[in-house]
C-alpha cells in the first residue's frame, strides 16, 4: 500500500519533470527486480563488535579473519553460502553410496576440514565456492552491504525491440572478486592439494559467470506498458549445483608436476580446461564407514529393490543384501473444505515397504 501510494504521489507531483520522474522509475524497477526474481530481503543488526565477532568464528585463518574484519557484513553471506552449498551437495547425492553426510561449515574450511583428493572432493569444493560467490552477489543488491551495489555496467547494444538495459544486474564482478579473496585463503600448504583446491574453487565460480541470463520485465501504470527493462542474473542456485553434478560424472584425473608447477592430466589426451572439475585420487567405494575419506558407509541406508541404478538395493548395499520393513504411516485424508473457512480431515493409516541395506 505504501509502495502505491508513493508511486501515485511522485507521478501527479512530477509530471513534466522528465529527469526526476526517470530516477524514481529506475529505483522502483530496480525494486521490482529484487523482489521479482528472488525472496525479500531481511535486513541484518549491525554488527557493533567486530573483533569479537570475528574471534568467534574459529575455522578463520589469519587471512580470512583480517577479510572479516576489513567486510564484516559480508561474513554471514559467506556462512549462507557455504552452508546451501553443502545442502545442494547432500541433495544431489541423497541416493548415492557417498550421500555428502556433512553437516556444518567447518567440514570445507578450518583445520578439521575433509581433506580427500578424490572426484567427490572436487564437486564439494567447486559447489561452497559457487554458493558463496551466489550469496555474496545477491547481498550486494540487499542494501545490507555497502562495499558494492547493484551493478550498472551494461552492454553498449541494447536488447532487440524497445528494451533497454536498467534495473538492478546481479553484481557478479565483486562477487568473484571477494570469493576468491575470501575461498582461496584456505590452504594446506601442500602444492598438489592446493593446486586442486584452487582450480576447483575457481571452476564453481566461472560456472556462474558462462552461465548469466538475461530477465526483462514490462513496467507502467495501470497495466500500461511504458517501460521495457532488461538486467542480468545469475541462474538458480539450483540449476548451478545441477550442472556441476553433470561435472562431477566428466571430473579428470590429473597429477601435480612439481617441475612445471601445475596440474597435468594422467592421459593426454583429456586436458582439462578451467571450468572443469579436477581430483588427484580415485574414490573409495564408500561401501564401510571411513572417516578419513568422509564416509558414513551404506549399512542402514534405505535402497530401491525394483532399481537397477545407483540407488538399487544391489549397487547401495554393496552385495551384502537387505532387509525388509513394514512401518504404518498415519497422516491426512478424504480432506473437505468448508465455507467459510475451514477444511476437515480424516485420519488414514497405511502399511510401507522399507528396504534397508545390510
Amino acid at each position: 500500500m505504501l509502495l502505491l501510494h508513493t508511486w501515485d504521489l511522485s507521478w501527479r507531483s512530477l509530471l513534466g519533470t522528465k529527469m526526476h520522474f526517470t530516477v524514481t522509475l529506475f529505483w522502483l524497477l530496480a525494486l521490482f527486480k529484487v523482489v521479482e526474481d528472488q525472496e525479500l530481503f531481511t535486513p541484518r543488526p549491525p554488527i557493533l563488535d567486530v573483533g569479537r565477532y570475528c574471534r568467534e568464528h574459529l575455522w578463520f585463518n589469519k587471512r580470512q579473519h583480517r577479510l572479516c574484519e576489513l567486510h564484516p557484513n559480508l561474513v554471514p553471506s559467506v556462512k549462507e553460502g557455504a552452508i546451501e552449498g553443502i545442502q545442494e551437495c547432500r541433495y544431489h547425492f541423497r541416493h548415492k553410496r557417498w550421500n555428502c553426510p556433512l553437516s556444518n561449515i567447518t567440514a570445507v574450511f578450518g583445520s578439521n576440514r575433509l581433506r580427500t583428493r578424490n572426484r567427490e572432493m572436487a564437486y564439494l569444493q567447486s559447489m561452497v565456492s559457487a554458493g558463496i560467490m551466489f550469496h555474496v552477489t545477491r547481498s550486494c543488491e540487499s542494501g545490507d552491504v555497502f562495499d558494492c551495489g547493484c551493478d550498472t555496467r551494461y552492454p553498449q547494444v541494447n536488447p532487440p525491440g524497445d528494451w533497454t538495459w536498467g534495473g538492478c544486474s546481479d553484481n557478479i564482478r565483486y562477487g568473484m572478486y571477494f570469493t576468491r579473496q575470501f575461498v582461496d585463503a584456505s590452504k594446506e600448504g601442500e602444492r598438489s592439494f592446493d593446486a586442486m583446491t584452487k582450480h576447483n574453487y575457481e571452476a564453481g565460480r566461472q560456472l556462474i559467470v558462462n552461465n548469466m541470463g538475461k530477465k526483462c520485465k514490462c513496467y507502467g501504470v495501470s497495466a500500461s506498458c511504458t517501460s521495457r527493462v532488461c538486467w542480468n542474473s545469475m541462474p538458480k542456485l539450483r540449476e548451478i549445483s545441477s550442472m556441476l553434478t553433470e561435472k562431477h560424472t566428466r571430473a579428470h584425473h590429473v597429477n601435480y608436476s612439481k617441475k612445471k608447477a601445475k596440474l597435468v592430466p594422467i592421459q593426454e589426451r583429456e586436458r582439462h580446461t578451467k571450468q572443469d572439475l579436477v581430483y588427484l585420487m580415485p574414490s573409495p567405494d564408500y561401501c564401510e564407514a571411513n572417516r578419513r575419506h568422509g564416509s558414513v558407509g551404506t549399512r542402514g541406508r534405505l535402497c530401491n529393490k525394483t532399481s537397477t541404478g545407483v540407488g538399487g538395493c544391489e549397487l547401495m548395499c554393496c552385495g551384502r543384501g537387505y532387509q525388509t520393513m513394514i512401518r504404518t504411516v498415519t497422516e491426512s485424508c478424504h480432506c473437505r473444505f468448508y465455507w467459510c473457512c475451514y477444511v476437515e480431515c480424516e485420519t488414514c493409516k497405511r502399511q510401507e515397504e522399507l528396504q534397508l541395506c545390510n
